[in-house]
């Protein structure tokens, strides 16, 4: 039976009061940005957080200095946890330091800072050895893509190109690369390029399609892209890891954004039917790459993240309310982004919808680029029995939530914080 709910704060202290069975380190931990502006790490029950930083500062004057953190970003081991520090006064942000956190000593490092680029954007090599990262340049115009070993040594400039989206190889030596856009005046271009002692760049033939973030399967066999064929269609393309095609999966009106399942036998992607600023909504589409069925569909999607045993996928449909969260009447100007969370089981095919809420507003900025942030990040559990989001409540207090993927039980209030992520492992 399908349920629906808007998150109020009530719900969730009422769940808290709910035992949890399965409280232990192996099923990972999570990282927040608290309220407060500082890094946090819990596990699932929220009870005795970690504060990997303490000296955030948000001062009630614009004319004040101020420091808070942002984008934690875990490593594919889980034992380092990267995120930005930003600093400046009187409104104008000045300095950004990157630290990477050793979670069992809860010691953090600094291995970047600079008062003219400003890191916004992290994603690890797949050998936990690299941080990459994505930083504004001084006149605005474009972005700079860095690699900076976490051991210690000194950042490498690997390429710059707006807007910018890559994946790495599960070897860690190679990317796929994509930059420009349809909504940009930058023409639009996709090369690999080998990161080693020498940086080189091979670019690819084709015609990219309308799309942001190409995908390296988890197994390293095959990429996603997208391109516009001879009949001027735009195409979702399963490639061989050298970027010749291997056939197309499904043609789409306006734009699209996918992903792969952690075992590299399933696609999602969505057929974008609409004209964004940045990423796609419209019909969802999953297919099995061993007998190519495109077993589900499903209307109006904006966004979705795999499970990690590849059995279920959540997703999201926005939704415009005339009222907050607290139910309050507004006029039109004042409506809200709510989100319809879905969960699909793959094995069944069949999908059911959990609940809607209200997003923070830094959960709602990243959705557009989910394809980019579903390499980098995970809202699952390692176990794949829960998520965590971060929301708002009746009261617009933003509040992070542990929800279960079965919707058998209420969702759980851990923290308040803007924005989560669970660790890989």
């Amino acid at each position: 039976m399908r349920k629906s709910i808007l998150l109020t704060l009530n719900v969730l202290v009422l769940a808290a009061c709910l035992p949890l069975p399965f409280i232990q380190r192996s099923s990972g931990l999570i990282a927040y940005v608290g309220t407060d502006a500082n890094i946090y790490v819990t596990d699932q029950s929220g009870k005795n957080p970690i504060a990997l930083t303490e000296d955030a500062s948000i001062p009630e004057e614009q004319s004040g200095a101020f420091r808070f953190y942002q984008y934690p970003t875990w490593s594919p081991e889980s034992n380092l946890l990267a995120f930005v520090g930003i600093r400046g006064e009187g409104g104008i942000q000045s300095v950004s330091d990157l630290y990477v956190a050793d979670i069992d000593s809860e010691a953090s490092e600094r291995i970047y800072t600079s008062e003219i680029e400003h890191p916004f954007y992290l994603y690890w090599s797949p050998d936990n050895e690299n941080l990459g990262f994505l930083s504004t340049t001084p006149s605005g115009q474009t972005f700079v893509l860095q690699s900076i070993p976490v051991q210690g040594g000194d950042r490498t400039i690997l390429d710059t190109g707006s807007p910018y989206y890559w994946s790495w190889a599960p070897d860690g030596k190679t990317m796929i690369i994509h930059t420009g856009g349809a909504n940009t005046t930058t023409v639009q271009h996709m090369a690999f390029l080998q990161v080693g002692s020498q940086i080189i760049e091979d670019g690819l033939e084709a015609d990219p399609g309308a799309f942001q973030a190409p995908a390296w399967s988890p197994d390293g066999s095959q990429i996603l892209f997208s391109r516009v064929n001879d009949e001027n269609e735009k195409e979702v393309i399963l490639a061989d890891g050298s970027g010749s095609v291997d056939k197309a999966l499904g043609t789409v009106e306006v734009s699209t954004s996918f992903a792969w399942s952690r075992d590299s036998e399933l696609v999602a992607y969505i057929a974008g039917d609409r004209s964004l600023t940045a990423g796609s909504v419209g019909a969802l589409h999953v297919l099995d790459l061993t007998t190519s069925e495109d077993f589900f569909q499903d209307e109006d999607v904006f966004a979705f993240f795999w499970s990690p045993n590849s059995r279920k996928l959540a997703y999201f449909k926005p939704r415009l309310s005339n009222s907050g969260a607290a139910g309050a009447a507004s006029d039109a100007q004042q409506q809200v982004l709510l989100l319809q969370l879905h969960m699909l089981d793959v094995i069944s095919g069949e999908s059911r919808e959990l609940f809607t809420f209200q997003p923070t507003n830094q959960f709602a900025s990243i959705l557009p680029y989910f394809d980019q942030y579903h390499q980098s990040t995970t809202i699952w559990s390692p176990d794949s029995n829960n998520l965590v989001l971060s929301f708002l409540d009746s009261e617009n207090t933003p509040g992070i939530a542990v929800v279960a993927a079965s919707g058998q039980l209420e969702p759980r209030l851990v923290a308040n914080g803007y924005l989560a992520f669970w660790s890989w492992k």
